[in-house]
């Protein structure tokens, strides 16, 4: 039976556009955890749009078919990180579903595969979604402050007043750093990458709902949803190893957050989690 962390996500919410975004989706767990706990989170809550940091689905990457899983559960749009561009297969994918499977803007040039930004059509008007990656402790990337920046010029030009970003990113004091340079032109800076969940949900003064990292859609028992034998070899050998996806317990976690159809800005906002057991 699922359990919960909240029994109603949206239960003291105010109306609005309702959001829920959830962590990288790491393997096997991960993808259990989307197919079996989704659909009823969708029927429950009734949310506006779904987004999910898909770039760890398949351990480094995500193949078209695990794209497939999380769009029939209930996933409206898959955002990516600095695994996106493997394995191979995903680069016709990016192409191809570039309106709900995104690559962060700022980690290739506009000429490589997929896009960065897009829009979706939400019951309660457009909601455009961007995705970015970090610099630091990173690989190689563009400035994300000046891709966000286009990127929300791009958006409100085609009149979107709900703006989400997903920020890939490592170093916490970046993603704040972004959240702010975003308050009162987004609706909502959700941090990916480390896996972890942090207990910062807030509405920042312009407007703008942020939480440093939402954690992950995997295993809980492994560490950042990894076998923990390969990582702790590493750290006690210093060589390098494959890690791979921890496959027992399985968890969703993210965030739900409510934004103002009109204004864009966030109404209210609070970190989610369900487990299966």
């Amino acid at each position: 039976m699922p359990s919960r962390f909240f029994d109603d996500p949206f239960a003291d919410a105010p109306d609005g556009l309702r959001i829920l975004a959830f962590g990288d989706v790491v393997g096997p767990a991960g993808l259990k955890a989307v197919e079996r706990l989704l659909p009823g989170i969708r029927s429950a809550a009734r949310p506006d749009v779904v987004i999910a940091n898909g770039e760890n689905a398949n351990g480094f990457g995500m193949l078209p078919a695990s794209a497939q899983k999380m769009f029939t559960s209930g996933v409206d749009v898959i955002t990516g990180g600095n695994h996106t561009f493997r394995p191979s297969d995903a680069h016709r994918m990016l192409d191809a579903e570039r309106h709900r499977v995104l690559r962060p803007a700022n980690l290739a040039p506009a000429t490589s595969p997929g896009a960065g930004e897009t829009v979706f059509e939400s019951p309660r008007g457009p909601v455009g979604v961007v995705n970015l990656a970090g610099q630091v402790f990173m690989d190689p990337a563009d400035n994300p402050f000046w891709a966000l920046d286009g990127a929300l010029a791009r958006l409100r030009e085609r009149k979107v007043r709900v703006i989400v970003v997903d920020f890939h990113a490592e170093a916490t004091g970046e993603k704040t750093a972004l959240a702010r340079f975003a308050d009162g032109r987004a609706s909502l800076v959700f941090g990916t990458h480390t896996h972890v969940p942090t207990a910062d949900a807030r509405v920042l003064p312009g407007g703008c709902g942020f939480i440093t990292d939402v954690g992950l859609c995997g295993s809980g028992a492994g560490i950042i949803g990894m076998e923990p034998d390969a990582i702790l070899r590493r750290h006690l050998s210093g060589l390098p190893g494959r890690f791979n996806p921890h496959a027992s317990e399985s968890r969703l976690q993210g965030v739900a957050a409510v934004a103002s159809p009109d204004t864009g800005a966030c109404l209210w906002i609070s970190r989610v989690e369900w487990i299966l057991e």
